[in-house]
């Protein structure tokens, strides 16, 4: 049984090119339902004996242990995924989790900072030194393109393309190439020219953004660099990576963009995901810092 999560999970890699964390996500979901089983029913062998009741048993037993209601739709989301997987391989003749309904869920739609936040934060790496041009460059174009933060970590210097003033973004279905602005073309220039190879980074390949090592910045740096700036920058509120994907594409359509246009750019498989940052009346100060996900 662990051994049909495993190929789920590297069939979610290969075909689907799901993000780290995404696959991350769903191996523990998973392994964690898993786990359930077996201290229910130890004799299952297959998933093939396990049943749309013992599933339930399942979603009330998190409902009993305080999961929200967020955390238990998304691990529905992960078994409904995993047994639509299992039924087209034809291990499952049927699918249990089709009348299962997940908990109602109250989203709040997603905040932006305001453009003055956005400024301040995006002018808040002063010191023309490697540090201060590689976070200005890098706040920069996670501010212009949307990028998450899993893509940006992954970018490879041979992703940008400054004579045309584009970033090529993601892999496989999920590849995109998305027009910088000239604040971002100007800071990746003298990032790459100035700062990437005082790093000891190749000029010519590699990670686009990289530590002091030359190696390439991980999830958690860029985490903790956008603390510094926020801080910097007076902004009070919490603001996550996510923020500026969050500020990116409720600007754009303020600005007049269209859905289809700012979907592209954002990678957004559907259009509805896209249909949430559409401008309301007015944007508030802060933010409600969202969780890292696939998708928004």
């Amino acid at each position: 049984m662990e051994q049909s999560i495993e190929q789920f999970i590297e069939y979610l890699a290969t075909q689907k090119h799901y993000a780290g964390n995404t696959l991350m996500a769903y191996r523990n979901d998973l392994l964690q339902f898993h786990q359930f089983v077996m201290n229910t029913r130890p004799y299952t062998s297959s998933w093939a004996r396990v049943d749309s009741l013992l599933m339930q048993a399942y979603l009330l037993d998190l409902k009993a242990r305080a999961y929200s209601a967020a955390s238990i739709a998304r691990k529905l989301a992960a078994l409904k995924s995993f047994y639509f997987y299992l039924t087209e391989m034809r291990v499952m003749v049927s699918n249990p989790t089709l009348d299962l309904d997940a908990p109602r869920v109250n989203k709040q739609p997603p905040r932006a900072l305001t453009e003055e936040q956005v400024t301040a934060l995006l002018h808040a790496p002063a010191e023309p030194n490697a540090k201060g041009l590689r976070d200005r460059a890098m706040l920069e174009v996670m501010y212009a393109t949307g990028i998450r933060v899993t893509e940006l970590v992954t970018l490879d210097v041979r992703d940008v393309d400054l004579e045309e003033r584009t970033l090529r973004i993601g892999a496989g279905s999920r590849e995109r190439v998305v027009p910088l602005t000239e604040s971002a073309q100007e800071a990746l220039s003298e990032y790459m020219t100035r700062s990437r190879t005082a790093y000891g980074a190749d000029a010519e390949q590699g990670a686009l953004f990289v530590n002091p090592r030359g190696e390439q910045l991980t999830r958690q740096g860029v985490w903790l660099i956008l603390k510094q700036y926020v801080n910097q920058a007076g902004i009070k509120t919490p603001v996550t990576p996510h923020s500026l994907r969050h500020s990116f594409a409720a600007h754009r359509l303020a600005e007049g963009s269209s859905l289809q246009e700012v979907q592209r750019m954002l990678g957004h498989a559907h259009l509805t995901t896209t249909q949430v940052y559409r401008p309301r009346p007015a944007l508030t100060d802060g933010l409600t810092p969202p969780m890292e996900k696939n998708e928004p």
